[in-house]
């Protein structure tokens, strides 16, 4: 234990140096972005570091709190990992912009540690086989965990030492070369192929798994989870999709959404595996829905009447205002109606427990009218707290009738 303590606080102390360290370089050194250097700008960069330093943080806290699990001490060593890419990402920028050539040289070999410290960042999707308990869920997934890690060491090795362009930045030669190159014409080793092809879908079944097997407050944490997951594989996504508009770059806009999703995961994982207001996960996934769904009435709404209007008074002067300002105001009188009617749906789904207790109440209210009896009220009141709050204790105080 005190030795991963040790670790985090080595590992947090990288992440924040490796942070820092790539903000005063760009500064000082004012050097471009290189245009090929997988879609990276100012604002990607941000993103990683505030990635790196979140996980950096969050994992180093867990292990101070819950040395046992092992989810902290890999949220901090990929912390470390990311942030420590950005520090060199900005010396190959630096490097590169020299133009001599023993600063190629030099970029060259910051290059092949970006890579590198990209790997280790890289080993945080470990998490996904082990979180919340730190432990797979049965022995078998424990020997796929471990299968998968050597998986990812047998890639990572390959990819840096790996001749031709190296990842990241396929303007500048792997200095370290030893052998072929696999990749042929592709440009992704096979190895991340054949780790993807096994990998991507034992991650829903293992999580999928996970929940049928867990009691209750791990069902709450693996919500968080997933809650968080959602956001960074819409990241993904979003990069992924940009990549094939892009030629293969995910462009910076990717890289920015991506960013600040998985960092949105760090958060989650914080609050699941210390319970801090665990409970409100049904409360959120709700509501987030419920605004997702209604916003999409909305702009349907808006555009709708937008259409239908500049289309009716197209022959007028100022149709067109006519009808932005006419869509807005339908937009908004539909807004409140709409909003009630999808939270009322919507909790009745995913936050039953909200739901059964406006229910509860209500029926309370609707017999209270009709209830003249001091004695059933009190435990009609009794039994309505009970079942709605779930207290550990209920008393009822009645003053007395001649005061």
């Amino acid at each position: 234990m005190r030795a991963r303590r040790g670790v985090a606080l080595a590992c947090l102390a990288l992440a924040i140096g490796g942070g820092v360290g790539a903000v005063v370089i760009r500064v000082v050194s004012g050097a471009p972005f290189l245009p090929a250097a997988f879609g990276f700008g100012p604002a990607a960069m941000v993103g990683f570091i505030v990635l790196g330093m979140s996980w950096a943080s969050v994992g180093a806290f867990l292990v101070m709190r819950r040395p046992e699990n092992a989810v902290g001490l890999l949220m901090v060593v990929a912390g470390a990992g990311y942030a420590s890419t950005m520090f060199f990402a900005a010396l190959v920028f630096a490097f590169a912009f020299d133009g001599t050539a023993r600063s190629d040289r030099l970029a060259e070999m910051a290059a092949w540690a970006t890579l590198l410290a990209n790997q280790v960042g890289a080993f945080g999707f470990l998490i996904l086989f082990i979180f919340p308990t730190g432990r797979a869920q049965s022995q078998r997934w424990a020997w796929f965990t471990r299968f998968a890690a050597l998986m990812m060491l047998a890639a990572s090795a390959v990819v840096l030492i790996q001749p031709g362009p190296l990842h990241l930045t396929p303007t500048l030669d792997n200095p370290f070369a030893i052998g072929p190159d696999l990749r042929g014409d592709q440009p992704f080793s096979p190895l991340f192929t054949l780790f993807s092809v096994i990998a991507a879908p034992a991650i829903p079944v293992a999580l999928a798994m996970r929940y049928r097997m867990a009691g209750h407050t791990e069902r709450q944490q693996l919500k968080w989870f997933a809650l968080a997951g959602v956001v960074a594989i819409a990241g993904v996504a979003f990069a992924g999709w940009g990549a094939m508009l892009n030629g293969g770059s995910p462009g910076e806009v990717g890289l920015v959404v991506y960013s600040f999703g998985a960092a949105f995961v760090a958060v989650a994982i914080a609050i699941a595996i210390l319970r801090h207001n665990l409970y409100d996960i049904d409360r959120i996934v709700s509501r987030t829905i419920a605004y997702a769904l209604v916003s999409a009435i909305v702009a349907v709404v808006f555009g709708g009447v937008v259409v239908l209007l500049s289309t009716a008074l197209a022959s007028f002067a100022q149709g067109q205002t006519v009808a932005v300002a006419a869509s807005t105001l339908a937009a908004f009188a539909v807004f409140q109606p709409v909003l009630r009617r999808v939270r009322h749906d919507v909790d009745r789904r995913f936050h039953r427990a909200r739901y059964d207790s406006d229910q509860t109440v209500a029926s309370f209210s609707a017999r209270l009218r009709d209830q003249i009896d001091l004695a059933h009220l009190r435990v009609d009141l009794d039994s309505t707290i009970r079942a709605a709050m779930a207290p550990r204790s209920v008393e009822i105080w009645l003053r007395d009738s001649h005061r």
